[in-house]
């Protein structure tokens, strides 16, 4: 029976795999135990709790900065304000994302019902991608306000993700998205 840094860590991959082809809701310790091939005591062991587990797993699968890295990239990168928060939102919006967007989703509703024990995870949801769309407005002379813009392009981008979660279909969404930039850097 592995039980060091390695084994725990193996575990938590198979955690963060299973719960993007799955989620989260309603998932027991026995079945996440069979399905990555454990058991119940070798994950407690390891993680304390199923809880502790899916939350590690969350945490991992989320708190990376490789989307938030490549936002900026796109949002530096040559060409319009619009063009580039277009090419930014392509990116967010991409089909592979969807297992992301809902896990993002199922954890923004524990968070916002318990904002006491996410505070975290609330602060940096708000204030993260508002600061990275902010630095790239700057460099838009026309702009007044960034910042507020930013906020704006930010809760635009949000309420577009929950669409998409919710099954409205991407060509429909890109051109709101469009249509909804070209008016915020008017």
């Amino acid at each position: 029976m592995a039980s060091g840094p390695g084994e725990r860590a193996r575990l938590l991959a198979l955690t963060r795999e299973l719960v993007l082809a799955r989620g989260v809701n309603g998932l027991s310790l026995s079945e996440l135990a069979r399905s990555i091939g454990s058991n119940n005591r070798m994950l407690l062991y390891h993680f304390g709790s199923l809880d502790e587990l899916l939350a590690a797993a969350v945490d991992d699968i989320l708190g990376g900065t490789e989307l938030l890295d490549r936002l900026a990239e796109l949002l530096r990168s040559p060409g319009s304000p619009a063009d580039r928060l277009v090419a930014a939102w392509r990116h967010i919006a991409d089909p592979a994302r969807l297992p992301h967007l809902r896990l993002f989703f199922s954890r923004f509703g524990a968070a916002v019902d318990r904002p006491d024990q996410h505070a975290e995870f609330l602060a940096q949801t708000r204030d993260r991608w508002i600061a990275v769309v902010a630095e790239a407005l700057r460099a838009a002379p026309d702009l007044e306000d960034p910042g507020g813009t930013a906020v704006a392009v930010v809760a635009l981008w949000r309420g577009l993700q929950m669409q998409l979660v919710c099954g409205e279909p991407r060509a429909r969404i890109d051109a709101v998205h469009a249509g909804a930039v070209a008016g915020l850097l008017r």
